[in-house]
């Protein structure tokens, strides 16, 4: 009689753990190295997978770095759709500007790469939008649960002007790194943060 490890994995299922793989495996190398600097070849020896398979799901390195955003994005709006304990509206923004900060600074080498693409086609982000506002509406939503309330229009604006200006700061700084505060820099956080918080005035 067959043993359990006789059962067939599906292939859709096996196509899936692969493609997991690849994407972890990219996710690693850029800590330290930029998408540039990547090759398919260092991609699929981290992932233990051959070049071939990199081809057949991503069809280019261009396409996966799509992927890898989507990715990235889809675990931010996980991490939006948690509970979490009822704290005051400002401290829940606070706590999530923190950890949006905390994300792109582990991942700046993939959120370089995708500034850089953006440079060369304006319309690039435009293939995130619904993730995007995914996790704009859950942000929203963890905000207004600690309100205890909906916010209103001029409220929901400042909120809007407050994450612009925080993202745009932190996008400048990996793009082009001008002074005088750079995104190691230990009052880096604390001071954008403190001025994102002043524009929402949330409380």
């Amino acid at each position: 009689m067959a043993g359990p490890l006789s059962v067939p994995v599906p292939q859709q299922e096996r196509s899936r753990v692969t493609a997991e793989r690849f994407i972890t495996a990219a996710l690693d190398l850029l800590r330290n190295r930029t998408f540039a600097e990547l090759s398919v070849a260092d991609i699929a020896a981290e992932a233990d997978r051959s070049i071939g398979a990199f081809y057949q799901r991503f069809g280019s390195k261009d396409d996966f770095l799509e992927v890898l955003l989507t990715a990235y994005l889809e675990r931010a709006c996980a991490w939006a759709a948690e509970p979490r304990q009822k704290t005051s509206a400002s401290e829940v923004l606070a706590v999530h500007l923190d950890h949006s900060f905390g994300e792109l600074l582990a991942n700046k080498n993939l959120w370089h790469a995708g500034l850089q693409r953006s440079a060369a086609e304006p319309g690039f982000w435009a293939r995130f939008g619904d993730v995007g506002q995914r996790i704009a509406e859950l942000n929203l939503a963890a905000i207004e649960r600690s309100a205890g309330r909906s916010l209103d229009v001029n409220e929901r604006q400042r909120l809007a002007l407050a994450r612009q200006v925080f993202n745009s700061v932190i996008n400048n700084q990996i793009i082009n790194a001008p002074g005088p505060l750079q995104l190691d820099d230990p009052k880096f956080l604390p001071e954008l943060r403190a001025l994102a918080l002043r524009i929402a005035a949330l409380d």
